[in-house]
């Protein structure tokens, strides 16, 4: 009997064996364009492993979320206005009193230009029909760019900010602008 099972394993294992191969035979190729990848805004990024990528929508051209229960929202976008105006909305959303200068903020660089480092603790009022959030934080850069700006932010309860504040920077930093959308002929010309 013992025989017979070990049969009937054997030939359950060996009756996918006989099907025919399946090729791909290829006609003709051309060079990858920004269409084939995703490069929202042109940017090339390279979050933290432990950040988790979520659809871009309308003013959010990259969406992460981290953190204890994805707690921790990270975005990046373009949008018209001056930098001031923005980083006082921002401030805004903490409750805090409106610059009068763009002294007052921390600069870095972020792709190759100056920007400016917009921070906030406390009770946070986003808006866009989100309730109120107790003991958040917020971290954020805004950069001049033509007659738009391109802005990093980062919200979520202020320890998990804390947290999340060198690998904030480091992902930053790591931003390549891909200009790759060009296409050329097929002979090189």
């Amino acid at each position: 009997m013992r025989h017979l099972v070990l049969l009937a394993i054997a030939a359950t294992l060996f009756v996918g064996c006989g099907r025919p191969e399946k090729s791909i035979h290829v006609t003709e190729t051309r060079e990858l364009t920004l269409h084939d990848r995703s490069y929202p805004g042109n940017l090339q990024d390279k979050p933290p492993l432990s950040w988790r990528r979520l659809p871009g929508t309308q003013f959010r051209l990259i969406n992460y979320v981290t953190g204890r229960d994805d707690s921790v929202e990270i975005v990046v976008g373009e949008s018209q206005g001056a930098v001031l105006e923005n980083a006082n909305r921002w401030l805004g959303q903490f409750g805090l009193t409106p610059l009068q200068s763009l002294d007052f903020l921390g600069k870095t660089e972020m792709l190759g230009k100056e920007a400016y480092i917009v921070e906030g603790e406390g009770t946070y009022t986003p808006g866009m029909g989100k309730g109120v959030q107790e003991d958040f934080g917020m971290i954020g850069v805004i950069r001049q760019s033509g007659s738009n700006i391109i802005t990093l932010k980062m919200t979520g309860p202020a320890e998990e900010i804390e947290k999340a504040r060198d690998g904030f920077f480091e992902y930053m930093r790591s931003y390549v602008v891909i200009e790759d959308h060009f296409i050329t002929s097929p002979s090189g010309s």
